[in-house]
């Protein structure tokens, strides 16, 4: 049983533990992956700040974060957050190590190599970078490549067997150490929105109140109680005004969008209100990797057009985190799938970080499509809660985008709303990949007699 608590950020505090410098060649464990982390803030002190998320896995291990900012340790106002999270399949380690080397790669490319863009994209963005949100199943993988599978007959240590073949096994490591997937484990509110969408007039984004509800009842769509590492990372979603995110995975080479389950828990496309963004920001991701959007299989059984895919087309999960972010907060998030092997061979890290580095940075840019602003009342005050409804321009016809934003926790105020004037109601903007200047577009909400 665990206490449900919003005030959950866990500082964390540089020790004396050795630090490490990264190798592409191999794998690191948990110890090395904290050491990584923390020389890179030692190296980058003023951009960037470690914290953990207050609840461990099952085996007490931290989930922890770096954040890259010019303003690192607190949200400044209109600046964008952002997530990578990664290994959440424990035994699906890529994305692991690619972090890693983001996070080396953000710290030099700012401090020591003058790269302007680098140096942009960290001046207007807080990044957070969780390399990995299953280290209990991570440990798994690897104890039973070495005891389970004959690795230790076949090489003189760990670190050798993990350099030169990895792990093979396609499950073990998987879930958590109480055997449950994580991501099936986050409350299901896929079941809300279908259930809602029947009706004119609905709850479409911050189903805070559903995930408590869901939270108290005790099971996820496998009836399987739900897991420290779920509670804190949905807290964690629901707690900072993240807007895009992406969560890496391995097993197939391509870029996942929502909707990842279907009204009926079927195979087939079920697209979210934002679909054509969603597209959007699974092609930036896809036309930017080496290999990703290309014609081929890559992993022998499917073929995804443009690299891309929704998520119920290819396979339907119930209780996913991508949904989770859209439905429980203002947050985009898509699934990547960088691979086919799960756990390759340590030695082909480094091609496979050269692979996607570029795509990393430029869907860290897609935060700064499209607009942002403030909603302040006649004295300039903010009005939270607010609720914004987007509409999009299609063939000439205002069509309403049946998700909307809202700007916070606290009022439950509608722009629309008969009793108000609204100050620069109507703004059309443009998106494309080469878009990075955000425009900026404030409502002001005057009180008018009725």
């Amino acid at each position: 049983m665990y206490t449900i608590s919003l005030l959950f950020i866990h500082f964390y505090f540089i020790s004396c533990e050795t630090l490490l410098t990264i190798h592409n060649d191999n794998h690191h464990n948990t110890d090395e992956m904290f050491s990584i982390l923390q020389n890179v803030h030692k190296k980058c002190p003023e951009i960037t700040y470690l914290y953990d998320l207050p609840l461990k896995s099952v085996q007490n291990r931290p989930l922890r974060v770096i954040v890259f900012s010019s303003n690192p340790t607190k949200h400044d106002l209109l600046e964008p957050e952002f997530k990578y999270v990664g290994n959440m399949h424990g035994n699906e380690v890529v994305g692991r190590e690619i972090l890693l080397n983001l996070a080396e790669y953000l710290c030099n490319e700012y401090k020591f190599n003058n790269n302007q863009n680098i140096r942009k994209l960290i001046d207007t963005t807080r990044i957070h970078l969780m390399p990995s949100m299953n280290p209990d199943g991570w440990e798994m993988a690897t104890t039973y490549a070495w005891n389970g599978t004959g690795g230790q007959q076949r090489y003189q240590d760990i670190k050798t067997m993990l350099r030169e073949e990895g792990a093979s096994d396609w499950l073990t490591g998987r879930t958590n150490a109480n055997n449950v997937d994580l991501n099936r484990n986050f409350p299901n509110l896929d079941e809300f929105i279908y259930r809602y969408n029947h009706y004119a007039h609905h709850r479409n984004n911050h189903l805070d109140m559903e995930t408590f509800q869901t939270l108290t009842k005790g099971t996820d769509c496998g009836n399987n109680a739900y897991q420290s590492e779920t509670i804190t990372v949905a807290f964690w979603i629901m707690q900072l005004p993240f807007v895009l995110s992406a969560n890496l995975h391995n097993g197939d080479l391509v870029a996942n969008y929502p909707y990842d389950d279907s009204e009926l828990h079927v195979q087939t496309y079920s697209p979210s209100p934002d679909d054509p963004l969603f597209q959007q920001l699974a092609e930036s991701y896809s036309f930017s990797h080496k290999t990703m959007s290309t014609s081929a299989k890559p992993c022998a059984d499917e073929l995804f057009k443009d690299g891309i895919t929704n998520g119920a087309a290819w396979y339907p999960v119930c209780g996913g985190m991508q949904d989770f972010n859209y439905l429980a907060s203002n947050c985009f998030e898509i699934t990547l799938e960088l691979g086919c092997r799960k756990f390759p061979p340590g030695k082909l890290l480094a091609a496979l970080w050269e692979d996607n580095k570029n795509a990393l940075i430029n869907f860290m840019w897609q935060t700064h499509l499209g607009i942002k602003g403030l909603i302040t009342d006649e004295q300039n005050q903010p009005i939270f809660n607010a609720t914004i409804k987007v509409f999009a321009l299609e063939n000439d016809k205002w069509h309403y985008i049946d998700h909307d934003v809202t700007s916070g926790m606290c009022r439950n105020i509608d722009i629309s709303a008969t009793d108000r004037d609204v100050m620069n109601p109507n703004l059309r903007s443009k998106f494309g990949f080469e878009q990075f200047d955000v425009e900026v577009f404030d409502f002001k909400l005057m009180l008018t007699q009725i």
